[in-house]
């Protein structure tokens, strides 16, 4: 995006702000979910604003309790095969959340916490089938031949979306 596009859209394209401690300390909640096939913003944007958001709130602890401290109001989950705002067409097997919002008010006035986000298969030969996406940083791992999945720290898989954007002289999500 030119100076000109950025300054322009900037305020609804763009946050720079990772401090959120007067939206948490109002009681906020935030679900928070990607697609990993989107075509319009990249997963690892997400992810960035994520763990800029844990560092800037809880840099003075560990980073497994910040990320325990953090999920207590904050949840990012990354969607397989998901694109921008719905399922990929591009991967049409993949799972979507549908569930959200009953998800979020259940958090939010009867304080269940979410810890997976459940998604239905709408298209391809797993269809209508049930999946459970983790939440972030955990990682879905496949075992035994892909017959069934379990949620792992996966720091190679989480390694991937790190990036340096040297180029740019502001901090980019």
């Amino acid at each position: 995006m030119d100076g000109i596009g950025l300054g322009r859209h900037a305020d609804s394209l763009y946050t720079d702000w990772p401090d959120l401690t007067p939206f948490r300390d109002a009681g906020g909640k935030i679900l928070h979910y990607h697609g990993e096939s989107d075509y319009s913003i990249p997963t690892a944007s997400s992810v960035r604003y994520w763990e800029a958001v844990r560092s800037t709130m809880y840099g003075n602890m560990t980073t497994a309790a910040a990320t325990t401290a953090f999920k207590k109001w904050y949840q990012l989950y990354l969607v397989p095969g998901a694109g921008h705002c719905g399922p990929s067409s591009t991967q049409p097997n993949g799972p979507w959340p549908q569930t959200n919002l009953g998800v979020m008010i259940d958090w939010v006035e009867k304080g269940v916490q979410p810890t997976t986000l459940n998604a239905t298969h709408l298209a391809g030969g797993n269809i209508g089938a049930n999946a459970q996406i983790c939440g972030w940083p955990l990682r879905p791992l496949w075992s035994n031949n892909g017959t069934s999945m379990k949620y792992v720290h996966d720091a190679a898989s989480i390694k991937t979306f790190e990036y340096d954007l040297d180029t740019f002289n502001m901090v980019v999500y």
